[in-house]
């Protein structure tokens, strides 16, 4: 039996696609998605054996996979340039590998709407840059691999006790629904799941590509709201993560914290927010990390940073972000206006707490832009 399976089933977009039709309440921003989890195969098997197809006018193929026990979903895998044994063929293009964490109370699978679009916008960015389609450039197969620009993969993954990972559901709820360890909750899964994306980093191109015959060169990570924070913490503390993009995330956990106690009528101490979390956000948060800083010692230096929020979010609302996001350095200032090329922040006018199609075209063209290429 080979490698991958391959099934007649395309990759569909989700029935309700629109990120405005699955906005529901803060507290619970999705259904679980948990009780259709299907054990996948250590192996990856794709549910589409069609070949390359134009970004612009297609899904990307939809790959499962287990991770030493972590199920993931990778998107376009079978879109990649296929490699030659001949050795005089050129060797395929590099790829650019993005993680996408989603949000509380959502799941890999509520999010896919969203790792799909990262994809057709990444590809769409660099098919309009390099002006011929995905196909034609693979049909070619000259030059270097840089000269044709990198492809993509997007991988979505269910984030600890969510989805298939479930364990404890009071868990994901804040203090209003009865959490009384919601401020600690909380922390933990913004940091547990960042250091599941290094996992994933760290052993997904052995998974991938048995064979070495394809080299992931660059990595990127994305987030939506819990994700969100999230990314923050990727880019903070891996220096392979070289991209990110936080959608309605934030990277100050105080000042979070210090607006939703209040806005719960709880106290901003113990035992609700006890002095070791305090003393364990100071250690680990973005802002105690040296991010305005210079150069050397910041690790945001020299990255590709994309903030992207609604400006009517109530929930995560931009105040929060704004402090940080002033001071934030990654790159000497240019022009009269002191641009730092490589960071964009952008609220969204009319936008609440939520992701809509526009911020997942935005993030996509960066990736595009800055990881295929840059």
């Amino acid at each position: 039996m080979g490698l991958f399976k391959k099934k007649d089933k395309q990759s569909q977009p989700q029935s309700q696609s629109h990120p405005q039709s699955q906005q529901l309440p803060p507290q619970q921003e999705h259904q679980q998605a948990g009780s259709h989890y299907q054990s996948p195969s250590r192996h990856p098997q794709s549910a589409s054996a069609r070949g390359a197809a134009s970004p612009s006018s297609s899904h990307p193929s939809k790959t499962t996979l287990s991770l030493h026990g972590l199920p993931l979903t990778v998107y376009g895998l079978s879109e990649l340039t296929p490699s030659s044994s001949r050795a005089s063929s050129p060797p395929p293009p590099e790829v650019c590998l993005v993680v996408h964490m989603h949000g509380r109370g959502g799941s890999a699978e509520s999010e896919e709407w969203i790792c799909q679009g990262l994809w057709r916008s990444a590809m769409q960015e660099r098919e309009d840059y390099l002006g011929t389609s995905n196909g034609s450039t693979q049909a070619a197969g000259g030059g270097s691999a840089a000269r044709r620009g990198r492809e993509v993969l997007v991988v979505g993954f269910d984030a600890r006790n969510h989805g298939h990972r479930l364990t404890d559901e009071l868990a994901q709820k804040g203090w209003g629904v009865g959490n009384e360890q919601h401020a600690i909750d909380l922390y933990g899964m913004i940091l547990g799941t960042a250091a599941d994306v290094s996992h994933i980093i760290s052993f997904l191109p052995s998974y991938l590509f048995p064979h070495d015959d394809r080299l992931i060169t660059v990595n990127c990570v994305t987030g939506k709201s819990l994700g969100g924070h999230a990314v923050w913490h990727v880019l903070k503390d891996d220096p392979r993560v070289t991209i990110g993009v936080s959608m309605i995330g934030m990277p100050d956990y105080e000042r979070l914290l210090e607006f939703r106690t209040k806005q719960s009528f709880k106290t901003n101490g113990p035992p609700t927010v006890p002095a070791s979390l305090k003393k364990l956000v100071r250690l680990r948060d973005p802002p105690y990390c040296g991010y305005d800083r210079w150069g050397e010692g910041n690790p945001y230096w020299g990255k590709k940073v994309l903030a992207l929020s609604g400006a009517q979010d109530k929930l995560v609302h931009p105040s929060f972000s704004q402090p940080f996001l002033s001071r934030l350095a990654i790159s000497h200032p240019e022009g009269r206006t002191g641009e730092q090329v490589g960071l964009k922040v952008r609220w969204l006018d009319g936008v609440k707490h939520e992701v809509t199609e526009e911020m997942v075209r935005e993030a996509g063209q960066w990736i595009g832009k800055w990881g295929l290429l840059g």
